[in-house]
Formats: C-alpha cells, structure tokens, sequence
C-alpha cells in the first residue's frame, strides 16, 4: 500500500515550531538561587515573595531559596557565585566590606538591589523590679556600678549579638565586666533566649527583632518589663560604625510600654555582587519595581515596604541591573 506522504511537511512544521517554542523558552526563564537563613523565619517567606513578584514578569523563571546560616556567609556565597543573589543585614555588609571579624580579610564588590526592611530595632528588655531596684533607664545604666547581671543575647558570632556587644561597650560595659562582676553571658537563638527570660534565669534580653515580636510577648505574659534606651551618643557611633538607623519605639507598642524608646534598628537588603549575572538582577528588580504587593503581603511586618524604601540604601552602591527600581519609585 502506498503510504500518505501528505502530512509530512505538515508534521515537520509542527516539530520545528515546538522547538523553537521550546528553545525560546529556556533561553529566557531563569532559575535564581537566592541564599537566605534558616527554613520557615521570615527571609523564606521574603524569598517566596520575590518568587511570586518574578513569576508575573515571566512564568517560566523562578526563584529558589537555598538556607544558609546567615548574611556572613551569604556575602561570601553571593561574591563567589554559588548564590545569584541573597539576604543580608546592613551591619554585615560593613563589617565585610572592612574585613573585621569573623573575615579575615575585606570581602568587596558587594551591590544592593534592594532595601527589605529597617524596622527591626535592638529591643533591651529587663525584669522591672531589677530595674527599679538598680534605677536602670538607658543601657550606659549598667556601666554606672558593678552589677550582677545575668545577660541573655542571640547566638555567638551573629549581627544581634556583635550589636549588643558593641553597644553595650560603648555605653562603658564590657562583656568582660559583667562576667567579672559575678554576671553571665548566654548566646541562644531567638526562641530558647525568650523561654530563658520566661524561666527567669536572666535579667535582662536583648535582640535585634519587630516591635511586637511573639518572643517577647511570651516574656511579658510571665515577667514584668521595662526597656532601656540607647544615649543617642551610642546611637550615633552605631550608625557610622554599622550603618544602623535610629530608631524610636513608641509608647504603646507593647500594653506595659510607658513611654518612647530610643534605640537603633537593623536593616536588610537584598543583595547581589559586582559580577552577578546581570539578566538575573535585572529580572529581579523589575519584579520588585513592578509588584511590591508581593513582598508586603508575606508578613505583617512587611507591610510598610514600598519603592521608597527599597532605593535607600546608602552604604554600597546599587547594581547597575538594580536602577529600575530607582527609575520607578
């Protein structure tokens, strides 16, 4: 039997056009590895957000979140090309861009894409009735005598921990000082320092976090709290010294909270280094100039994230992928 040669060319043209469709297709998605922190905190959530906002550009490219144990280590990955982009703390980025512990030498090039938040003060929270009885009102406080403290911050080594040491040491105590003075010094993640303060096996807790954290609520359900402010001569050395930004917590944001706080916040920025890829940065930020909304909804707490927000960061230079973010705002 003859066969039907007909539909050949017929089927030809239809392979060839889902090829190139094919092609096409691959040759524009984009798979961007964004290094964040640990599972579940609010990084994944941000890197979720950016994976939706990159998603109503264009479909086919995603954005995958891969932990890390934090901002160190994501300039460190994002400068060597494992990570297109990622997650860090302002105070992190200068202390790399400087070299200063724990680099061991300056870790440069590193370019902002975007401001994510600077709304997460040092929030210095100490058992009332000490308080009263050694008349504490501000951080310097402590320095005035030697006192027995028992101190509990985050983990060894991290940008809330470094912030309280320095902090405190330039309010005149040292963590050497408050050991010396019979004191103790306890480096634990968020969630064990809460239930620390909840046992009452320290005086006072100190962490870099939203006003409103469930950390802190859970503390005050069973103690009794005041704040301490930050002299604004100590505010003001952090600002140069780690790029943080004033900050005032209101009256009011916690029921038992009397009167404004003053402080100092940590920022994040979604970064990415000199040599990035440059399509992948630019889909990024166009996702972020476009669709904002999708950041903001991941969290309460980011909320407040706009386009003004987004473009203020001052102490590295925008990539030059990043300025349609600029061109928008």
């Amino acid at each position: 039997m003859k066969r039907n040669t007909f539909f050949k060319p017929f089927y030809f043209l239809i392979l060839l056009t889902m090829t190139l469709v094919a092609n096409n297709g691959s040759a524009n998605s984009q798979n961007i590895i964004l290094c964040g922190g640990s599972p579940g905190g609010l990084w994944s959530l941000l890197g979720a957000g950016l994976n939706s906002a990159v998603q109503k550009v264009d479909p086919s490219s995603v954005v995958t979140y891969q932990t890390s144990s934090g901002g160190f280590a994501n300039i460190v990955q994002t400068k060597s090309g494992k990570c297109d982009i990622s997650i860090a703390h302002i105070g992190e980025i200068v202390i790399a861009e400087k070299g200063a512990e724990p680099f061991s030498s300056p870790v440069t090039g590193t370019r902002a894409i975007s401001l994510l938040y600077d709304w997460a003060p040092m929030q210095w929270l100490v058992d009332k009735d000490f308080a009263k009885k050694h008349d504490l009102r501000t951080i310097s406080d402590l320095g005035k005598k030697d006192l027995k403290v028992n101190l509990v911050v985050n983990r060894k080594g991290i940008l809330p921990s470094i912030l309280a040491e320095s902090s405190l040491q330039k309010s005149g105590v040292t963590f050497e000082k408050i050991l010396a003075s019979g004191g103790s010094i306890q480096y634990q993640g968020s969630k064990s320092a809460s239930q620390i303060m909840q046992d009452r096996k320290a005086d006072i807790w100190v962490n870099a976090t939203f006003i409103g954290s469930g950390k802190i609520k859970a503390i005050a359900k069973v103690r009794n709290l005041r704040m301490l402010s930050v002299d604004r001569v100590v505010i003001d050395m952090m600002s140069e010294e780690f790029g943080s930004r004033p900050f005032t917590i209101e009256a009011g944001s916690y029921e038992w909270l009397r009167e404004d706080i003053k402080t100092f916040g940590a920022q994040a920025a979604l970064i990415a280094s000199k040599g990035s890829n440059a399509e992948k940065v630019e889909l990024v930020a166009k996702a972020i100039s476009l669709y904002p909304e999708e950041i903001q909804k991941v969290h309460p707490a980011m909320k407040s994230f706009d386009l003004k927000l987004a473009t203020s960061v001052n102490v590295i230079p925008y990539h030059k992928k990043a300025t349609i973010i600029m061109d928008n705002n």
